[in-house]
């Protein structure tokens, strides 16, 4: 085990990083280190922050160019750091740079306010994020985002939260498969981000249980696009159940879905938007979409969704008589997220959207 902080044997994270073995225990004291950047290279290591999280500062230091942490660790877990501010001369700094063939775990971290909160280069490479947040990320170029990953082959998010993306997406991958749960993707009332989330490749793409609100002064119409640059991953299909899907930007759309992609399937989704929203756009015909107990309505009927610091998506009580359902059209939705960060047990009735209690 290698400990890091004042007093420790390794007073900054990157001489544990140059010291590191495969197999080590990295535990960082729970404060702030500032300028301190690092590449990590050991393998089967888990970094941890002690006692609350350890806050990383770049203060405009950068490793490799390419950001805070440089990732090059076969296998690696992150518990409990936040990477805030990392810029380099490029303008694609990440809070992590993810290199090619990395099994990466992140757990109740934060990337804050950096050019990309996470940046993954395409590879044999998978990363799954849990009780997370980004932040205010991206340069406001439309070109750097809270998160963006290449063409790896899976990442998978639970129970996270993605927000004010500046101009970019709150959250891009171009992964082959993309598994989403229980997490939250806003604007808020000013946030300035484009989709909420992107998959412009297409790939095996599952959303469930998220919260997704689509703010008045976004950068795009649209909530969510899939295939937009192309249908270049293999398999290409787009599986939405219990989401709730916020809109409070006048028209726009929900889904904006590009011709050529295989398959659509929404199941018991809570569509609420401002200035009739399409449901579907982009080239690809609605009609051929598997739908079942969706349920569309207004954003006014869902008063909380736009509120950053308490995300609230419970709806008021003239959409509550409308979203019931007398069956449980997807047995995999077991849990919810009523604030970020949190699952519980879902209640033995289910209703249409993601929130099935009241927060």
């Amino acid at each position: 085990m290698l400990q890091v902080g004042p007093g420790k044997t390794y007073t900054v994270p990157s001489a544990a990083a140059a010291a590191a073995q495969s197999g080590d225990v990295i535990k960082i004291a729970a404060g702030d280190y500032r300028g301190d950047v690092a590449t990590w290279k050991a393998g089967n290591i888990t970094i941890c922050g002690v006692g609350g999280r350890a806050r990383l500062y770049a203060d405009g230091r950068n490793a490799q160019g390419k950001g805070l942490w440089v990732v090059a660790s076969p296998t690696i877990t992150i518990d409990s750091v936040e990477f805030r501010n990392a810029t380099v001369p490029d303008q694609n700094g990440a809070g992590i740079r993810v290199e090619p063939g990395v099994n990466m775990k992140i757990i109740n971290s934060g990337f804050y306010d950096n050019e990309n909160g996470i940046l993954a280069a395409a590879g044999a490479t998978t990363i799954a994020i849990d009780r997370s947040e980004f932040a205010r990320n991206g340069r406001g170029d439309g070109y750097t985002h809270n998160i963006y990953v290449n063409q790896i082959d899976r990442i998978a998010v639970t129970s996270s939260y993605f927000h004010e993306a500046k101009i970019g997406h709150n959250f891009k991958s171009r992964a082959r498969e993309s598994v989403i749960e229980n997490s939250y993707f806003m604007d808020g009332a000013s946030g300035t981000s484009s989709y909420l989330a992107d998959f412009p490749n297409g790939g095996k793409v599952v959303l469930r249980g998220n919260m997704f609100q689509k703010g008045p002064n976004a950068d795009n119409p649209n909530a969510i696009s899939y295939g937009a640059e192309g249908l270049s991953n293999a398999s290409k299909t787009l599986e939405l159940s219990h989401n709730t899907l916020v809109i409070t930007r006048s028209g726009g759309a929900f889904l904006s879905i590009a011709s050529g992609t295989s398959s659509v399937k929404l199941t018991a989704n809570l569509f609420a938007g401002t200035g009739s929203p399409a449901q579907i756009t982009g080239g690809y015909a609605a009609g051929n979409a598997t739908q079942l107990n969706n349920v569309t309505s207004v954003a006014s009927n869902i008063p909380g969704a736009s509120n950053i610091a308490t995300p609230n998506f419970w709806p008021n009580a003239t959409l509550q008589a409308l979203i019931g359902l007398s069956t449980v059209p997807d047995a995999s939705y077991t849990r919810d997220a009523p604030a970020p960060y949190i699952l519980r047990a879902l209640p033995t009735s289910r209703k249409v959207g993601a929130l099935q209690a009241a927060p």
